[in-house]
């Protein structure tokens, strides 16, 4: 569904030199498979005899039954299911050690192993019609319909035009070997789009010296989504759903040239109705382990800081001001210029934070950013913009009572003017505080808060700040309770008159919807390529225990509407540093202003 396929590889419980015993092992477990909607199902290196029968590899009698064993296993193969698994084969009697791929009661293709024994099979190379022309491949892609996959033949290759990459290894169990294939396997996926489903030898097979490892993986994109470990005796199989039509989008701004293969038609293999093999997070843009989150926060910062100290080094600048509201942005941006500070080997004085009480701050937010500040050891300023807004007021003919666009964006474009104008007062840059989040939805003031003279945030989802400002609380924990209220703190503009001193003002999130929903919105479009069709399906699925089905949509269509028509604020970004998958600065988000989005409506 929605260009999502199920794949599984196997893992077999093999008895070397019984092929009958194993034949009927691998069709057991691709019977299984097919069962639970399998459309491809990957089995280890010499899986029909086992991989380490040795001399007997040469025996007629071995070879006979392989060959009888090849054709069972093929006739019983559906046009739902194909099945790719190792076997020896003989041609023009030199010995060969290949995969079959079988579909359909056919057998379309023999592939000859690019990983094999020299003592016992001919190279690849000495087939009959194999080519040897430097200009050409010997590579093989099998289409599938929508999908197409190929078996792993180096390095070396390059797989542009694969969705599915299928790796043969044959390891031994050693200590970190299941790592090392893991990571293979995570860097491969990463590197060229794809989906690899790795396998690294048959369970069960001969300990006569060195034991099989029979660990397998499925990575997707660089994460291991399914895993085999080294050391059963059993059977076993994973599955996962892969999103074929991710990969694709993926793929295609890559720009590669396409690689020259032969072309295998296949039957063409359904997509995955379910889902329940994948792979699914509300957070896909988030690493799954608490160990893994915190490398993922302490790289992000350093990026962000990295960045922040190079560009105060080309600018020859003395100060950093900052604009401090106590919200989530800020403090982010705040802990981002401490840290360039140490970087730089500058007192942090050489932070200049501001903060510029208006119509709707409260209390909470303003005594944190100062707490903070001060915490730091920056410079810290209070400028009220209060009398300056009712002045402009004043001057352009407005009713302060009527809390309007004009009312707020007052504000927001008062509050720049001052710090552009401090910046220049003092030698220093304007540090921009706003979000990926915000800035996709334009949820900011043209000229206001959308202009700084570089900014930091603008990769980083507001749904991740919380998890950067707790990693930050740990490492210096005398700022930790403060992180902690601003991470409880509801997000707000605070542009609003307030009611009394404990009215918490507007909540945005009450507006837009929540910023998790909306932050997948920006990954499932921007990342994965997804139509709204797909986009709202994935969303309802991994937000069911939180939100309805109404939610979900009303967020979507505010979402993709302000994605649209927003755009014009996005293409005057300022410069910024990306530290993320996702960039809509304009260098990196090619889209004009005036682009209708009605297909995504």
């Amino acid at each position: 569904m929605y260009g999502f396929y199920r794949m599984a590889v196997c893992s077999p419980a093999i008895v070397p030199g019984d092929v009958e015993k194993n034949c009927d092992e691998i069709l057991r477990l691709y019977k299984e498979a097919a069962e639970k909607g399998a459309c491809l199902v990957f089995f280890p290196a010499l899986a029909l005899t086992g991989a380490s029968v040795g001399e007997l590899f040469f025996q007629q009698t071995l070879l006979d039954e392989a060959q009888k064993g090849m054709r069972k296993i093929a006739s019983e193969t559906t046009e739902r299911t194909a099945i790719v698994f190792g076997s020896p084969v003989c041609m023009n009697n030199a010995l060969y050690d290949c995969f079959v791929v079988a579909v359909n009661g056919e057998i379309p293709a023999v592939v000859p192993s690019p990983v094999y024994d020299k003592r016992f099979f001919s190279s690849p190379a000495t087939l009959p019609g194999a080519k040897r022309d430097k200009d050409k491949s010997d590579k093989i892609i099998f289409d599938a319909g929508c999908f197409t996959f190929s078996i792993y033949e180096g390095a070396q290759e390059g797989y542009p035009g694969t969705d599915v990459v299928l790796v043969p290894r044959k390891e031994n169990a050693l200590p970190g070997k299941e790592k090392e294939l893991r990571s293979f396997a995570e860097n491969f996926s990463k590197e060229n789009r794809c989906c690899c489903l790795l396998t690294s030898g048959n369970a069960g097979e001969s300990t006569a010296g060195n034991v099989s490892s029979g660990a397998s993986c499925i990575a997707e994109n660089g994460r291991t989504v399914a895993s085999i470990p080294l050391l059963h005796t059993d059977s076993r199989i994973i599955y996962s759903d892969i999103d074929i039509s991710s990969l694709q989008f993926q793929r295609r701004k890559l720009l590669s040239d396409p690689v020259l293969a032969e072309k295998v038609l296949l039957p063409e293999l359904p997509e995955t109705e379910d889902l329940s093999c994948a792979f699914l997070s509300s957070a896909p843009y988030l690493p799954e382990t608490e160990e893994e989150k915190k490398i993922f926060a302490e790289e992000t910062l350093s990026i962000q800081s990295f960045a922040l100290a190079h560009r105060m080094k080309k600018a020859c600048a003395r100060k950093m001001v900052l604009g401090i509201s106590g919200g989530l942005d800020s403090t982010l941006a705040l802990i981002v210029l401490n840290r360039s500070c140490e970087l730089l080997n500058l007192p942090k004085s050489t932070i200049l934070a501001v903060t510029m009480p208006g119509f709707g701050t409260t209390s909470r937010t303003k005594n944190n950013a100062l707490l903070l500040a001060e915490k730091i050891g920056a410079e810290v300023r209070t400028i009220s913009i209060t009398e300056a807004c009712k002045q402009h007021f004043n001057d352009i003919g407005h009713d302060e009572k009527e809390c309007n666009a004009v009312y707020e964006n007052t504000q927001a474009r008062e509050r720049t003017q001052i710090l552009m104008d401090l910046a220049n007062k003092e030698n220093g840059l304007v540090i921009g505080t706003g979000d990926l989040s915000e800035i996709s939805m334009g949820w900011c003031t043209y000229n206001g808060d959308q202009m700084s003279m570089y900014s930091v945030n603008s990769s980083i989802m507001k749904s991740v700040i919380p998890l950067l400002l707790k990693y930050e609380g740990e490492r210096y924990p005398e700022t930790a309770e403060i992180l902690h209220d601003v991470i409880a703190t509801p997000v707000s503009p605070e542009l609003l008159p307030l009611a009394n001193e404990n009215d918490p003002g507007h909540c945005t999130e009450e507006i837009l919807g929540a910023y998790e929903i909306h932050d997948f919105f920006i990954y499932a479009f921007c990342h994965w390529g997804s139509s709204k069709e797909k986009i709202l399906y994935l969303a309802q699925k991994v937000f069911a225990s939180k939100y309805d089905t109404e939610e979900v949509e009303r967020c979507y269509k505010i979402f993709i509407k302000r994605f649209f028509t927003q755009q014009f604020k996005r293409s005057a970004s300022p410069e910024g540093v990306n530290a993320n998958l996702i960039s809509l600065h304009p260098a990196e988000w090619k889209m004009p202003s005036d682009i209708s989005g009605k297909l995504w409506f």
